[in-house]
């Protein structure tokens, strides 16, 4: 396979499924060495024959990216398997079922410790180690993933997610500026409708009532594809998004369009 990251080296957590699948997916098309992480070894391994049946050179870890040793062996494993570490997407985030919707007052507050740290600690921990070793070998290219719940309300994914994924915003762009000059691009994608793996656990209805819910704020109708966000992750860590960083795109069907 041949492309625009031919023989680069790129780790991708969450990447059994939707957005982190694509993305492994997409990265592998364009010549990449990918190493794919998730909690869920059976899509793991799904994704993990996929990507070799094209041809891919890519490897799959077991991982909790919000145990910090979990990080630590799964960077030094992307090092020692694959040969270094060029680029790293950090896709994990979701909402506890018990820290969704609006009224947080009715929440538990191990719904928001859940959250919080899927959504927020394992971004610092995912980029304090990835960053740890881009630094002492020649830079690299981070992408993490936020949402538009991030600065915006939307009130499907609770307080504890809209949180979460601003302090992904703010972690982004503070390490876009801290680690600049040491060769490092920090930038974050804040994906639209797009069905993922957090909708496997609603009933068919209950998921489309809530895209339908949601539908009325695009400017563009209809649902995101994980390909999609995948697209933008790629580009911003190509160079072709060179002096690009510390940057938020929305991918979000021209949602933001009406304002923040």
């Amino acid at each position: 396979m041949g492309g625009r990251f031919q023989d680069k080296v790129v780790l991708v957590t969450a990447g059994g499924a939707g957005i982190g699948a694509a993305t492994a997916e997409a990265f592998a098309r364009e010549g990449a060495k990918v190493m794919c992480s998730d909690i869920n070894e059976e899509r793991g391994a799904a994704v993990l024959k996929k990507l070799r049946d094209l041809g891919a050179d890519v490897r799959f870890r077991h991982a909790d990216v919000t145990r910090e040793q979990d990080m630590a062996d799964l960077v030094k494993a992307t090092v020692d398997e694959l040969g270094g570490l060029d680029i790293a997407a950090n896709v994990v985030g979701d909402a506890h079922p018990d820290a969704a919707g609006p009224e947080f007052h009715k929440q538990s507050l191990e719904g928001w410790e859940w959250t919080i740290a899927l959504t927020l600690r394992s971004v610092f921990l995912s980029m304090k180690h990835e960053i740890a070793y881009m630094i002492e070998h020649g830079g690299g290219s981070i992408c993490n993933v936020t949402s538009l719940a991030g600065f915006l309300y939307v009130p499907q994914g609770g307080m504890a997610y809209g949180a979460g994924k601003a302090g992904v915003i703010r972690a982004t762009k503070f390490a876009a500026m801290t680690y600049a000059d040491r060769g490092v691009r920090v930038n974050c994608i804040a994906p639209g409708i797009t069905i993922t793996a957090s909708y496997d656990r609603m009933t068919p209805e209950d998921g489309q009532r809530l895209v339908d819910e949601m539908m009325v704020f695009p400017a563009i109708k209809r649902v995101l594809t994980p390909a999609e966000q995948a697209a933008g992750i790629v580009w911003l860590c190509s160079e072709e998004a060179s002096m690009i960083t510390g940057h938020v795109l929305p991918i979000d069907g021209g949602w933001t369009a009406r304002g923040q």
